[in-house]
């Protein structure tokens, strides 16, 4: 079963091969020369202090994008990620207050967005019902839950234990950054190295095949969607200690931003294909560029516009390298 797996998911060629590195090397240039034109505009874009604030404003989407990035290449997605974020924090956040324990609020906040991708996964994986409508669905179910549960109020946390992952520093180096270098090893070699990440690219690249050659799909479309849950929960825990508080709206438009960051990684909307590298890659090139836009003081109604455009284009070229490939 494994061979045939394998076979599904053979890579076409060296020519593959070096256009995943293409992708890579340009990203990185697009990092580079974004920074060198921030910093030509204002030279206090690449002070220490932004900088520092680029890594905790990128470990969020980064996190997050890490689990969305499985779903994509098994051939689906998730829109609920955002709403997720900020019913995981206010939940969690509510039973530290009610418990008087950190730690239950943390598992709290764990188990709450773990939970909502289960739902996630049981409602596509087992059901098979559509995964825009399904994660649509959850996101406003999620944010509906948010806004009920802190009655549109934000509670401010304190907490230094909660606040640790996304406050913390080693250092002059945030917390946050080693927890993210710690998360992008694990999954490399699960997804590249591991038979659960072959068994992912194999659904995504043929469904029905996988299928025929033994792989469980609706077992591993549900492990995805149960692994983008925990890693929403923690990209809540991260979000709630740089705030330092639950916010009802905290999250808003990140679904936005992870996608973006996992597309522009070079992981296929249409499933099959992507890495984790390029998706950590993608993240930075995100969050490089909206603090960059931040920090230019650009309207925001201009920075949706450029983000809107940008993943338009990168969208676009994903189609053209599908047809090429067809023809």
């Amino acid at each position: 079963m494994s061979r045939q797996v394998e076979q599904i998911v053979k890579p076409r060629g060296a020519s593959e091969l070096l256009g995943r590195y293409v992708v890579s090397l340009s990203l990185v240039g697009i990092v580079v020369i974004l920074g060198v034109l921030f910093s030509l505009l204002n030279p206090a874009y690449l002070s220490f202090n932004n900088l520092m604030n680029i890594v905790r404003q990128t470990c969020i989407i980064a996190v997050v994008a890490v689990g969305v990035t499985a779903v994509v290449i098994s051939g689906g997605l998730d829109l609920s990620v955002g709403s997720n974020i900020a019913l995981g924090g206010a939940i969690g956040v509510i039973v530290m207050g009610f418990t008087k324990s950190n730690l239950a609020g943390l598992a709290v906040t764990l188990l709450t967005c773990t939970a909502i991708g289960a739902l996630n996964g049981v409602m596509v994986g087992l059901f098979n019902i559509n995964p825009m409508m399904t994660t649509l669905a959850t996101m406003s179910l999620a944010r509906g839950l948010t806004l009920g549960t802190l009655d549109a109020v934000s509670i401010n946390v304190q907490d230094p234990v909660f606040n640790f992952l996304g406050a913390g520093q080693i250092g002059p180096v945030p917390v946050v950054l080693f927890f993210l270098l710690l998360v992008y090893v694990f999954f490399h070699f699960l997804l590249a190295r591991n038979s659960f990440g072959t068994k992912v690219y194999a659904i995504g690249g043929n469904k029905l095949a996988a299928r025929a050659s033994g792989v469980k799909t609706d077992k591993i479309t549900m492990m995805t969607y149960l692994i983008t849950g925990l890693m929403v929960g923690f990209g809540s825990i991260i979000t709630v200690g740089r705030l330092q508080s639950a916010q009802p709206w905290a999250g808003l438009g990140l679904e936005f931003d992870v996608m973006t960051a996992v597309v522009i990684g070079g992981t296929s909307l249409k499933g099959g294909e992507g890495n984790i590298l390029g998706t950590f890659l993608g993240a930075t090139v995100v969050g490089v560029l909206a603090n960059g836009l931040a920090f230019m003081d650009l309207s925001p109604f201009y920075q949706y516009i450029f983000r809107g455009f940008l993943i338009l284009v990168v969208v676009y070229i994903d189609n053209l390298i599908h047809k090429s490939r067809e023809r």
